[in-house]
């Protein structure tokens, strides 16, 4: 017996596609494929698909009820009521919908449940789950054991004994026949995001070109010496904020470290330039926004969300900020000096237009206190690179009402907590310390308000405020 379940993040997925079996094996219809398994209701007497299914905008099945389903055009991979308009869309049993969650009854016929093989498919937020078994079991466990993997949505794929996949080589075979498969191809390595530094080499500069190749037109150049940052390649073409440039012509250099005082090093993974959610905005960096990234999925820490940002999801959804924070790294998302959209307040709002966003994780498989220790580190350095005080580190809800950070602003005395820990630390004896030397107030005093019933947390709050 065997099972395989494949999480994909969904920054590097180049494709997806629904093919129609046409009497084909799985084997046959892979291809170069990375990922494939069956997928999809059909009549074992017509042997045609039953539900909602749309291929490369053809539709195949189509019934007189709508339900919830995936659809996508090429990568963009989103829960949805189908039909829909996307070019591809997929039905099955509804476990994790809007309409049902983990205490609801699951809708099916009775002819495929019981205890059999399944497959099934689920979204965590940044990631693509493809779930495929030959042991047994019931559309509720199975909704379970997908829940317990951190999938947010999901749905089953088939009625059971149709189970076949191929995940990278994770293999689980079948004789059957199946009308169609669901496909999935991984971005190729030298197309994944990268941020590093490199400097121009020619006397003459290099030209910078509109796309990857000779073949696109020229959109200016960059002097020698220059130093650029390189997000992305292809086909010995290097991807920077203006343009595409030849890496013949770039000698890579070594780029300056950014470290916070608790020796955590600052991970530059940019969003691609050219992409919606990276307006490139001038932004003078008035402001820290703190936010909380809201997604309590296992594995949804600082590294998943930069996977997010840059995928095809993160662009449609055309949000962006500057750092994401978990427990043990810190990501960097966008130069500092530029715009993102984070702060709700539009285009032109100050949220957005003038303060760095920092989001902080809230994976269940993370130490939120860790990470919170970690972003007031990477605040600390900020504040001191870019002179903006205390008073101007503020919480998302500041901007456009949005009750964000939740966590942060549900616990009583967290946020003048956190604060407590851009200036310095959690300590009472650095909280003793500013209060004293802000308020001018003797030893005495301060003896006093330590012995105070809520000493400790009034010391906190005045060391916090403006």
């Amino acid at each position: 017996m065997a099972k395989y379940i494949a999480s994909i993040p969904l920054g590097d997925i180049e494709r997806i596609a629904i093919i129609p079996g046409g009497g084909r094996s799985m084997a046959q219809v892979k291809g170069d494929a990375d990922y494939i398994c069956n997928a999809g209701f059909y009549s074992m007497t017509t042997g045609k698909p039953v539900g909602h299914l749309k291929v490369d905008g053809v539709v195949l099945s189509k019934e007189t009820w709508g339900c919830w389903g995936y659809a996508w055009d090429k990568a963009d991979i989103k829960l949805a009521a189908l039909p829909a308009a996307a070019k591809n869309y997929i039905s099955g049993v509804e476990m994790l919908t809007p309409m049902i969650g983990m205490q609801d009854a699951m809708l099916y016929n009775p002819d495929v449940g019981g205890v059999r093989p399944r497959t099934a498919m689920a979204l965590t937020g940044d990631k693509l789950l493809l779930y495929c078994a030959d042991t047994p079991t019931t559309p509720e466990a199975l909704r379970t054991a997908l829940h317990r993997l951190g999938a947010e949505t999901a749905i089953m794929l088939d009625g059971g004994g149709s189970s076949q996949c191929d995940f990278t080589g994770q293999k689980i075979s079948s004789s059957r026949r199946v009308h169609n498969y669901l496909a999935v191809w991984l971005r190729k390595k030298e197309d994944k995001p990268m941020s590093e530094a490199y400097q121009v080499t020619p006397s003459v500069g290099v030209n910078i070109r509109s796309g990857p190749g000779t073949g696109y037109s020229k959109v200016g150049a960059y002097a020698q010496g220059t130093v650029v940052t390189v997000t992305a390649t292809r086909d010995g073409w290097g991807q920077t904020e203006k343009g595409w440039v030849s890496l013949d012509y770039l000698e890579a250099v070594e780029a300056a470290q950014r470290v916070t005082d608790n020796g955590l090093r600052i991970q530059a993974r940019y969003i691609d330039a050219g992409r919606k959610n990276r307006p490139c905005g001038v932004n003078p960096c008035g402001y820290i926004t703190i936010h909380e990234t809201g997604n309590a999925a296992r594995g949804a820490d600082a590294a998943a969300h930069g996977s997010y940002l840059n995928s095809a999801a993160g662009e449609a959804a055309l949000v962006s900020w500057h750092y994401t924070v978990d427990d043990h790294a810190i990501v960097q998302h966008l130069p500092d000096g530029e715009t993102a959209y984070h702060a709700g307040d539009g285009p032109k709002g100050t949220g957005n237009a003038r303060s760095i966003g920092v989001e902080i994780c809230v994976n269940a498989d993370g130490d939120f206190a860790k990470a919170r220790e970690n972003a007031a580190s990477l605040v600390r350095l900020l504040m001191e690179e870019h002179g903006i005080p205390i008073g101007h580190v503020v919480q998302h809800n500041h901007w456009n009402g949005k009750d964000c950070p939740y966590t942060i602003r549900h616990t009583s005395g967290a946020w003048e907590a956190f604060l407590a820990l851009c200036e310095g630390g959690p300590c009472a004896k650095t909280n003793r310390q500013t209060v004293q030397a802000r308020f001018g107030l003797a030893e005495e005093t301060m003896d006093y308000l330590e012995a105070y019933r809520y000493g400790a947390d009034l010391l906190q709050k005045l060391a916090a405020a403006n």
